[in-house]
């Protein structure tokens, strides 16, 4: 039953609203507060723990600086034997700090301090491992190479224990970095050169070689062209123009045809796809569109049995039929469209894989012609470039450009870099408070699920005198539904017991329909004193929902001002809608829609697990109040009128 899942526009609780109620905020800060204690001790706890191994590390001090790589290409002579200057690759001026940390700069930066005497960076020399070793380890352990984001500028940090020494010993690496790129360029440069000359004369007779190759290929399989190009190549390159032509044809008319086709499988017809308005589909949905109209305008007026009322539906069946067949005419025709596209493309893929089996061998030797001809070009421009080199050697050999230079050189720290006292108490002292709370939580927690016991199902009371109804009651139940007319009839005889006016209004799909009620009241056919009778003995007035012929015929508007005429005749109007799962009728829907109280008739006294759920459910998140009742046990249900 869905009469009771949605809220009414002027209903507080907005759509799709959810409570989580795990969420506790008050009880979690009488929580804090009940352990304030075991909170301060964990924060003065973990405090007091940083600040003590603060006392315990000895301090250590780091100087840096700073290189800048020149990414320009420094050009000495025309052609350069050498690269000088790393350009704009990020990744060649990443790589240098690998060569900063390496044992050649590192080695250099030894021997020159002279660390293999130092006590801080010797502490284990001896065996196998010389003390020169072990400075070079230690040394890369305390260096650190970095380069400034989106910069072209490296940063060397060296840590120690004095300051001075960091700073010496930063200032040192830098300087034995630029000093080896400086005779690496010098060195690379001279053995290029070298090899060079000793290359000149073979590479002479190799292109020599080369060219005979390709010259004797050409006699040999008769090899021409006409303005650089085959005739097979220009016919390969017409028939491949021609196959993307007719593959674009045979994905549109595939598109086309898939269209239509779900259109006629989902809809039973393809008039929502065809564009075209003044097409026989446009005639044809317009023809339907208008015998609709006429069948909707005699039904209003006449009855549905009525001989132009059955022609009018014969002729919306027409038209829906003539609809259909015009869809599979559309079907068929965007079928044949796409075969004759399926058919071109295919003869086109067949002439043109002959094309290519027509040419296949003809390929195979441009294939090792060309081969022939880059190699002998590759052998001219190396042989070339070689000479014009050879005579370029000895001036560049005295030459060398800088890439790299110092830009800041390391000042002597004032205060230690490590340890971080002030973020590692603050760190601490946040780590103690998150602790705290999380000791203060887990307390409280299983302290509460030790002392956890299974709850039953409450009891409920019984409908009656005790039970207060105000306005416009809605009385269900998940049972029997003359379960559900017992309860309404006991809350509104408790409302007379109270002195106040009821009327019992029983809508439930199982009441009599035989009398006159509701729906005869809403549709004037009737007065209400001739559907409202009271009971003498007790003095209960009882309304019933009407014949079925007229509520049918009822519209929620009406159903409304009959239920606002009764509420304000009335001070209690009880409505029994009999089982909850079923399908109702306008009237019990429109007051599902009204109520803001409602009653849930429950078995034996005691709801279950099922009937607690539906309870929660009819309150749609508080909009209505909902209270769980009992019907009276010692009444028989089947003496329930």
């Amino acid at each position: 039953m869905a009469i009771l899942s949605g809220n009414r526009p002027d209903r507080k609780p907005a759509p799709g609203r959810q409570i989580d109620s795990t969420i506790d905020l008050y009880g979690l800060g009488e929580t804090l507060l009940r352990h304030r204690w075991t909170i301060l001790f964990c924060i003065l706890a973990f405090a007091g723990l940083a600040y003590f191994a603060l006392s315990t590390i000895a301090p250590r001090y780091s100087a840096t600086s700073r290189i800048l790589i020149d990414p320009r290409e420094q050009r000495i002579v025309q052609n350069e034997i050498v690269q000088q200057g790393l350009g704009g690759d990020m990744a060649l001026v990443d790589s240098q700090i690998e060569v900063i940390t390496s044992e050649t700069v590192l080695g250099r930066v030894v021997k020159e301090t002279d660390l293999a005497s130092d006590p801080e960076f010797v502490k284990n020399a001896g065996g196998a491992r010389s003390a020169a070793d072990v400075a070079l380890e230690g040394l890369a352990r305390a260096t650190e190479v970095t380069r400034r984001e989106n910069t072209y500028v490296i940063e060397i940090t060296v840590t120690t224990r004095e300051a001075a020494k960091s700073a010496r010993l930063a200032n040192a690496v830098a300087a034995a970095y630029v000093a080896d790129q400086i005779s690496s360029s010098a060195k690379s440069v001279r053995d290029v050169s070298s090899a060079i000359r000793g290359r000149l004369a073979e590479l002479q007779a190799q292109l020599n070689d080369a060219e005979e190759r390709v010259e004797t290929f050409k006699r040999e399989h008769n090899i021409s062209q006409t303005d650089g190009q085959l005739l097979g190549d220009r016919r390969l390159t017409d028939l491949s123009a021609r196959q993307s032509e007719a593959l674009a044809r045979v994905n549109e008319t595939a598109a086309r045809l898939q269209v239509l086709e779900e259109g006629l499988r989902t809809r039973g017809y393809v008039g929502a796809t065809v564009a075209d308005a003044g097409s026989a589909m446009g005639a044809l949905r317009t023809r339907l569109a208008d015998a609709r109209q006429r069948l909707a305008d005699l039904q209003n007026v006449l009855g549905p049995r009525h001989p132009r009322v059955t022609a009018a539906i014969q002729e919306v069946a027409q038209a829906e039929t003539a609809i259909r067949e015009e869809s599979g005419r559309l079907v068929a025709a965007a079928r044949d469209d796409n075969r004759i596209a399926v058919d071109a493309l295919n003869q086109i893929n067949q002439a043109l894989q002959q094309a290519k089996d027509a040419s296949f061998s003809t390929n195979q030797d441009l294939i090792r012609l060309r081969e022939l001809e880059r190699e002998a070009q590759s052998i001219r421009l190396v042989y070339e470039s070689f000479l014009v080199r050879a005579q370029e050697t000895a001036q560049q050999e005295g030459i060398t450009a800088r890439t790299a230079r110092v830009i800041a050189e390391a000042a002597v720290p004032a205060s230690p870099s490590f340890p971080p006292r002030l973020p590692l108490l603050v760190a601490a002292t946040l780590l103690g408070l998150f602790v705290g709370i999380l000791a203060a939580i887990l307390i409280d927690f299983f302290a509460g699920l030790l002392g956890r016991r299974p709850q039953s199902a409450p009891l409920v009371p019984k409908a009656g005198a005790d039970t207060v109804v105000d306005g416009l009651v809605l009385v269900t139940t998940l049972g029997d539904p003359r379960m559900a007319r017992r309860g309404a009839l006991d809350l509104a005889q408790g409302a007379l017991s109270r002195g106040r006016s009821a009327i019992f209004v029983d809508l439930a799909s199982d009441a009599p329909k035989s009398d006159p009620g509701l729906a005869e009241i809403a549709l004037g056919e009737v007065s209400a004193f001739g559907a409202v009778h009271a009971d003498h003995d007790s003095g209960l007035h009882r309304l019933n929902a009407g014949r079925s012929p007229a509520i049918s015929r009822l519209s929620r508007r009406a159903v409304c001002n009959v239920l606002e005429a009764v509420s304000a005749e009335y001070d209690d109007v009880v409505v029994n809608i009999g089982e909850l799962e079923t399908e109702h009728d306008l009237p019990a829907r429109t007051v599902a829609e009204l109520t803001r109280n409602a009653a849930l008739v429950v078995r034996h006294g005691q709801a279950d697990l099922r009937e607690q759920r539906m309870a929660q459910a009819l309150s749609n998140d508080g909009a209505v109040a909902v209270s769980l009742v009992a019907a009276d046990p010692d009444q028989r249900l089947d003496e329930v009128a």
